[in-house]
Parts: C-alpha cells; sequence; structure tokens
C-alpha cells in the first residue's frame, strides 16, 4: 500500500499539496532560473518546456515509492509559490532525505519556508512513520540554513561535492518531539 499523502498538509500560512499538471509551468521557471539553482548547487535546467512536461506527467510512484514531491501553496491566495520533497526513502530503516525550495521570491523571509517545513517534517514523521530525516544545504546559503535550523535541524557534518561545500544536518523523531517541534495541531489531532 502506498502511505504518501493525497490530501493537504496544513501549517499556519501554507498547505502541502500532492503535484499536479498545473504546478508544472512554475516549476519549469523556478528550474530554469540560475540563481535558484545555484542556492541547491544545481545547474539550470536545459530542456524545452514540452520535454520538461513529458518527464513530468511520467514520474511514477509504486507501491512503496523512494520519493514524494509536494507543492507548497499559500493558504490565503491558492498560490503555488515552492515545493517539498522527500526522496531515498528508506522504510526499512524509516530514514529519508528532505528538501524544500521557495520559488517565488516574495514569499522570501516572510517564514512561507519554515511554515511549510515544519509541515512537511510533521508528515514525514507522524503520517510516514520516519523515525529520522537528513538533508544537505550549501555552506554559503545562509537562509536555508537558518530555516533548517529553526525547524530542528542540527549540523552533523559536511561535504565536498562537484566543488561545493555542504553542510550536512539531521533530526530524528526523538529531537523533534523532545524539542516541542510539534505543532498544536499535530498533538491535537493525535493526543
Amino acid at each position: 500500500m502506498n502511505p504518501m499523502s493525497r490530501t493537504p498538509i496544513s501549517g499556519d500560512k501554507v498547505s502541502l499539496n500532492p503535484k499536479s499538471l498545473a504546478d508544472a509551468p512554475r516549476d519549469y521557471i523556478w528550474r530554469k532560473d540560475a540563481e535558484l539553482a545555484a542556492l541547491n548547487g544545481q545547474p539550470s535546467l536545459k530542456i524545452s518546456f514540452i520535454r520538461y512536461v513529458t518527464q513530468f506527467e511520467s514520474a511514477s510512484e509504486g507501491d512503496r515509492p523512494t520519493k514524494e514531491i509536494l507543492s507548497i501553496k499559500t493558504i490565503a491566495e491558492g498560490r503555488h509559490i515552492g515545493n517539498c520533497a522527500i526522496y531515498d526513502i528508506d522504510w526499512d530503516r524509516a530514514e529519508a532525505h528532505v528538501g524544500i525550495v521557495i520559488g517565488d521570491r516574495r514569499y522570501w523571509e516572510k517564514g512561507y519556508g519554515s511554515d511549510a517545513f515544519r509541515a512537511f517534517i510533521g508528515y514525514a514523521f507522524n503520517h510516514l512513520g520516519m523515525r529520522r530525516l537528513h538533508l544537505k544545504t550549501l555552506e554559503r546559503n545562509i537562509r536555508a540554513r537558518k530555516c533548517f535550523s529553526r525547524c530542528g535541524f542540527q549540523p552533523c557534518g559536511s561535504l565536498l561535492e562537484n566543488g561545493n561545500t555542504y553542510i550536512l544536518m539531521q533530526l530524528s523523531y526523538e529531537d523533534y518531539v523532545n524539542r516541542a517541534l510539534v505543532p498544536n495541531k499535530l498533538t491535537e489531532k493525535t493526543a
């Protein structure tokens, strides 16, 4: 059975929703953006929109998928502003890697990323049953590092990859609970 969500997950400012074809145009713009790509240590996308949509549509899931990408939409306007991803899911060890991008710059440094990521972390721990989450972020991406720290992630190492230095961070379910990072909405629903 596929445990991935098909219903929105809510934060205070955003909802996280299963990806749809309607997300493809904004995703494509963000993936082609050289500055956004550089913040993730990636080259910008070089393929046509038609080819991108074909790849977007062909992404498939099995009964135990190893990744899921959710769109981040503002609650107030329903505007798609970014994406959260959980990937390299190891169901047996209950561990995975996570990431986030707020592609719409109008929503940078206004708490939307932290709100989305907190809701996403809750989903990973409480719905998917993960016990530990990992991420890597560029050492120079201070905004992302602050967001991840606010969400409870702790540095646990560094990595040099393709000429970029990444900070490795992790968050265990125990730390998530012990640091009172569980949103009130979640504790009320599970209590």
